[in-house]
């Protein structure tokens, strides 16, 4: 449930990725992450959120999305992030019944943000994200996410 965490979970520092090149059905895996950290100069840190940008042109409703795969899943569970965001419409493969990025990250108590927009606008690699929901009593809720620039 959603209301079982406290606010620091949805208040926290963030990392952008961009992995904009992955095309949509493709996956995200740990070597594309590992690339995005470094291409940012940022190295993920424990607890905080990191953003996986992969829409430049703000389509999140194509047939088929850019995904993570399970050792993507994986190595950001190694990392200890404690949010991670993306700008499609799951963070799995479009149509998969098994959800296994979702499976892995919410076992670890991993928060998953889906559908975010506007990523192109945020100018920075590092950033403080607002992402807090809307209390709605339910495993999943609404949120109004907003990156604070210093």
């Amino acid at each position: 449930m959603v209301s079982e965490f406290g606010l620091e979970r949805f208040i926290c520092d963030a990392a952008l990725l961009d992995l904009c090149h992955k095309k949509p059905g493709q996956p995200i895996d740990d070597e594309d992450l590992e690339a995005a950290e470094e291409a940012a100069g940022v190295g993920l840190r424990e607890g905080e959120a990191v953003i996986l940008y992969t829409r430049p042109d703000e389509s999140i409703h194509e047939k088929e999305n850019v995904y993570l795969s399970q050792n993507g899943a994986e190595y950001l569970e190694f990392k200890s992030v404690g949010l991670v965001g993306v700008d499609s419409v799951s963070i799995d493969a479009s149509g998969s019944t098994e959800l296994t990025a979702h499976r892995i990250l919410l076992g670890k108590e991993i928060l998953i943000l889906e559908g975010l927009r506007n990523l192109g606008s945020v100018i920075s690699t590092r950033f403080r994200l607002y992402a807090v929901p809307i209390w709605l009593g339910g495993a999943t809720a609404p949120v109004r996410a907003l990156a604070m620039l210093d």
